[in-house]
């Protein structure tokens, strides 16, 4: 067996693996970002293995395209296989097409060709090392999002038992939506840093506190600081929830709820754990795996910006 022969075969091998993938397993809904992310990096890989086979095949016949015809053939072929992916994943199991996905597969597309084989629209050296950048470059921006998460999650870890104090980069990433929340220098309870939190005219308009360490045993008091901009008091909705919560059906009252009232200027508020276990109707709240904190308010009437800061726990 030759040289092409073996990556052909190393390449089927890998994709024949990888197949099922596409349509089973995958990030839950509480799965980590860096797990998440690094599931999304699977489609660059699955279609540089893809492409590279697909080139090899090209080689292997008996009259030899061009590079540039093989280039464009390849290019369009992993495009109609991700679309088909697409398509497949929809009706096997319901996911929604992800356009982002398409990008990925051909991303994997244009390594095969910049990194293993010499770039093919190119004669000049000096345009094969700017494809090759470029082609870097943009692996870079994709692989942004998975280093991003794992940088967080070891701060997270490390800043244990502060849960959020808005201090780093990445810390707005561990809330649901962070397009809601805006880094804020002048409102500071805590540090250099909060955050502005915009809320809307919705029937339940708040944030939610995602990803986080959900070990909180031993500890009995959360505390939080809220900046109220109005003149007037405002009542204020803090839950807390388990895994199990979310997977029995996420009622009322298998959660833990309290309302504050808010004065003008900084409130630093104090959530009792105890009460939090105890707060489910039928069972105790399991305080080792506790899967989210939020906070909202109940239809007001215009947009509403607030002010968070240092969500931490104590003993």
């Amino acid at each position: 067996m030759n040289h092409t022969r073996y990556i052909q075969a190393g390449c089927l091998v890998l994709m024949l693996i990888g197949t099922p993938f596409f349509f089973i397993g995958g990030p839950g809904y509480y799965s980590s970002r860096s797990f998440q992310a690094a599931w999304n990096l699977g489609h660059v890989l699955f279609f540089f293995l893809f492409s590279l086979w697909l080139f090899e095949q090209l080689r292997g016949r008996k009259y030899v395209w061009s590079r540039a015809k093989s280039f464009v053939y390849v290019f369009v072929v992993v495009f109609l296989v991700g679309l088909l992916v697409e398509y497949l994943q929809l009706l096997v199991n319901g996911r929604a097409p992800d356009p982002f996905d398409l990008l990925r597969n051909q991303l994997g597309c244009l390594l095969a060709f910049a990194l293993v084989t010499r770039p093919p629209l190119f004669s000049r050296h000096r345009w094969q090392v700017l494809f090759r950048g470029v082609v870097l470059v943009l692996l870079a921006i994709t692989l942004w999002p998975l280093t991003k998460a794992v940088f967080d999650e070891r701060l997270a870890v490390a800043q244990f038992p502060v849960l959020s104090d808005f201090e780093t980069p990445f810390e707005r990433f561990r809330w649901m939506d962070p397009r809601q929340l805006r880094e804020e220098k002048e409102q500071v309870r805590h540090g250099r840093k909060s955050v502005r939190v915009q809320l809307s005219t919705a029937k339940y308009s708040g944030v939610s506190l995602f990803h986080f360490p959900g070990d909180w045993r031993g500890y009995q008091t959360l505390h939080f600081s809220v900046y109220n901009p109005l003149t007037e008091n405002l009542e204020l909705h803090c839950r807390v929830h388990d895994l199990l919560h979310r997977t029995s059906g996420a009622g009322f009252h298998d959660r833990f709820n309290q309302r504050f009232s808010l004065a003008p200027g900084w409130n630093d508020l104090v959530v009792s754990l105890e009460a939090v276990k105890n707060a489910p109707r039928e069972r105790s709240m399991d305080m080792s795996r506790i899967h989210g904190f939020g906070l909202f308010v109940v239809q007001q009437p215009d947009p509403l910006a607030l002010y968070l800061d240092h969500v931490y726990l104590s003993r």
